[in-house]
């Protein structure tokens, strides 16, 4: 048996706010629909996020009911955050309203009692609710799908009774010869600094039950141990996906020889293009030169959009998405640093569906300030000044230049302590007094500093 599993659809997602966006969501999950076919798939697995919001756009959902009335195979899938909230669960989800139509068969566990439970579903009568698992069987195999729903910080918690579960149902009913679970969580040891939720060795058990792992929610392709295989989703949704440039796809399992090969999806293409902002004293003579690299860089740019995964359904060119990433030491005021010029430049000269710049400019003001502080520590992962830092080394600078310099350091942490007294602790001008009164008497008991305490009080 062939099993095409992919996840994190995002159906109905508006990118930027653009509808073509949205487009490319559907696209991606047709073509990927047609390569099952072609790959004579028996059944679909989505384990989470078909849906990009639980308030979907009833276009979206009329859109979505066709494409699956046209689906010749099972489609199998099991809820992700984004399919429905577990905090405040309604009593019926789109993925529900899929399942009561017969289009989808919706999987999840009961996990209220110390051992999960998995109900059989009715493929008789799909309005009965999708169940914990179903069967399916082709020429004598018997392959068991167990469903698993988003369970977010918990679901290391949950595994063991997971497993249980499974266990429970194997033992009861005929024992298949292939058991898979749809899940939707990430792997630590997979990728580490993308918001995983289970340590490796919390699969280990789970490994020794379940013969592939589908798993969605990390929108990168990994896998993990010989079991656990996540695909990425079919389109990249941020600046940071779109450079996972062949870490995006699905998967085709094969029961029989025990293979899962991951294919890459098609999608619209993403670039990434670097600008360094530095001695650059007037824009003019900036555009002139960023025009300039803009130009050198349309050979890359067309190269990256002729990828056969990049093109559209005839073959044709699609307009890529732009990552302008500006870096640097800034030398102009932000008045006359006009982005969105360099971003007009980029969609014309580059034919871009759309340029979203992030801002890695460091301004030469804050960069003397910073002085010889380590960039980790001077500016944040998302290239913003650690406020923290400069607010720091402001007042450093301020009791170093000041008649206390003699205590630089604990004039300077009686700034730091002054201020979130004010901005954060919301203490009165009564309370900040007494405060810089005391400090005052432990660092000058010799009296320097004693006429401050008169204009304070004033």
């Amino acid at each position: 048996m062939r099993l095409a599993h992919a996840a994190d659809i995002h159906l109905g997602h508006r990118q930027y706010g653009l509808s073509q966006r949205e487009v490319d969501a559907r696209l991606s999950f047709q073509k990927f629909l047609s390569q099952a076919r072609k790959h004579d798939a028996d059944a679909i697995l989505i384990p989470g996020d078909l849906f990009d919001s639980r308030d979907i756009r009833p276009e979206t959902l009329q859109q979505t009911e066709n494409i699956l009335e046209d689906v010749q195979m099972s489609v199998i899938v099991s809820p992700g955050n984004h399919d429905e909230n577990m905090s405040r669960r309604r009593s019926l989800t789109w993925l529900q309203y899929l399942n009561n139509r017969g289009l989808v068969t919706l999987l999840s566990g009961d996990l209220t009692t110390d051992r999960a439970s998995f109900a059989p579903t009715d493929t008789d009568d799909p309005r009965k609710g999708g169940g914990g698992y179903v069967d399916l069987k082709r020429d004598g195999e018997l392959v068991r799908c167990f469903g698993l729903q988003y369970r977010g910080a918990y679901i290391e918690r949950d595994l063991p009774a997971v497993t249980d579960g499974i266990q429970a149902v194997n033992d009861t009913e005929v024992e298949p010869d292939v058991t898979i679970l749809l899940a939707h969580f990430g792997v630590d040891d997979a990728v580490p600094d993308l918001g995983a939720n289970i340590s490796r060795s919390a699969l280990t058990d789970l490994e020794d039950l379940v013969d592939y792992i589908a798993l969605g929610h990390i929108h990168k392709q990994y896998e993990s141990g010989t079991v656990a295989h996540n695909p990425g989703s079919l389109e990249a949704f941020n600046i940071k996906e779109g450079r996972w440039s062949d870490e995006h796809g699905y998967y085709i399992y094969d029961t029989q020889t025990e293979t899962a090969d991951h294919h890459l999806s098609k999608r619209r293409p993403y670039v990434t293009l670097n600008f360094d902002v530095s001695g650059f004293r007037t824009f003019e003579d900036l555009r002139a030169e960023f025009e300039d690299e803009v130009a050198n860089a349309r050979t890359d740019v067309e190269d990256t959009c002729r990828r056969s995964i990049y093109r559209d359904g005839t073959g044709g060119r699609r307009r890529p998405l732009i990552n302008l990433r500006l870096e640097g030491t800034l030398l102009l005021d932000h008045a006359t640093f006009d982005v969105e010029t360099l971003t007009d430049i980029i969609e014309e000269e580059l034919d871009a569906l759309y340029t979203q710049p992030t801002n890695h400019t460091e301004r030469k003001a804050v960069q003397e300030l910073l002085g010889d502080l380590e960039r980790n520590e001077a500016f944040n992962p998302d290239g913003t000044v650690n406020t923290d830092a400069l607010q720091d080394r402001v007042f450093t600078t301020l009791a170093g230049e000041s008649r206390y310099s003699g205590e630089t350091d604990a004039v300077a942490d009686t700034l730091d302590r002054t201020e979130k007294l004010v901005n954060k602790n919301n203490q009165s001008t009564v309370e900040v007094a007494e405060f810089l009164r005391e400090r005052r008497r432990e660092l000058f008991p010799d009296g320097q500093g004693a006429e401050d305490d008169e204009e304070v009080a004033e």
